[in-house]
């Protein structure tokens, strides 16, 4: 693994998460290229030592960063997919990884873009990737060779774990653990506006809100127990907590996350058939 040469096309969000994760991981710089859309951002990662180039100021930065790479990690909008895959076939090789992480995008859709490479990978990470706390789902195509597959899911390790999954999964994980920080953060924030109307400052809240959280999960970790468990400890019977936790159940909180969810995997099929 650290001896591949790995293109990043396109660092949006994700792309800029997974970029950076490996650089954390200690993969070599001067195997790590990317495109970005400005030159001023080309220019900050030169600085730290990556191969960049910008669209704006060289039209083929893409085949360029990608000719000689051995892992070609896709992190455009779903709906430039099919344009930069075009501008890839001819100028990468045979046995390259291609690997994306655009949301709907299906496996068939990048074979029929690049039919004469079997090497297609198909990911959905997360931002924790940031700090090594990265889950990315991974489906590969079915001409896929078990050295890509292996290269891929490598890649990903160096920021997380990797779930290996059938494609037909993979937008729900995408709704689970793709979004997931987006749900955790969003509870956060309304938890903390809970704390803050109920009269204490804003650094109690953070601090409590936030350390709750991190030394629950850091208990669960620990303890080896299940969740289920763990708050039925916390549980006392006719006690407040209980008055939570009954106050979710009849709010169907259960049912609101799987609609969420389904929403989540509704809109990744529409972009797919976009």
């Amino acid at each position: 693994m650290d001896k591949l040469r790995i293109a990043f096309i396109g660092t949006g969000s994700m792309g800029s998460a997974v970029l950076e994760g490996l650089i954390a991981s200690g993969h070599p710089r001067e195997l790590i290229s990317a495109t970005v859309r400005t030159e001023s951002k080309a220019q900050a990662l030169r600085a730290r030592g990556i191969s960049a180039l910008a669209t704006e100021t060289s039209p083929d930065a893409n085949q360029l960063m990608a000719g000689d790479a051995d892992l070609i990690v896709l992190g455009v909008k779903p709906y430039q997919i099919a344009d930069v895959l075009g501008e890839l076939v001819g100028e990468i090789g045979k046995n390259s990884v291609v690997i994306s992480m655009a949301a709907g995008i299906q496996l068939a859709t990048m074979a029929s873009q690049l039919p004469e490479n079997p090497n297609l990978i198909r990911t959905m990470p997360n931002t924790p990737a940031l700090v090594g706390k990265g889950v990315t789902g991974l489906a590969s195509g079915p001409n896929a060779s078990a050295e890509a597959v292996t290269a891929a899911t490598e890649l990903f390790e160096a920021v997380g774990v990797v779930v290996k999954i059938e494609e037909s999964q993979i937008d729900a994980l995408s709704a689970i653990s793709g979004s997931g920080p987006a749900w955790v953060f969003y509870i956060i924030e309304q938890w903390e506006k809970i704390a803050l109307e109920k009269g204490f400052s804003q650094a109690d809240a953070k601090l409590m809100v936030r350390q709750t959280l991190a030394g629950s999960i850091a208990l669960l970790e620990s303890s080896g127990e299940e969740p289920v468990e763990l708050r039925r400890r916390v549980t006392s019977p006719g006690g407040t907590t209980e008055r939570i936790i009954a106050t979710l159940d009849q709010a169907d909180l259960r049912s609101i996350f799987s609609a969420s969810l389904e929403a989540a995997v509704s809109r990744a099929r529409e972009i797919a058939n976009s």
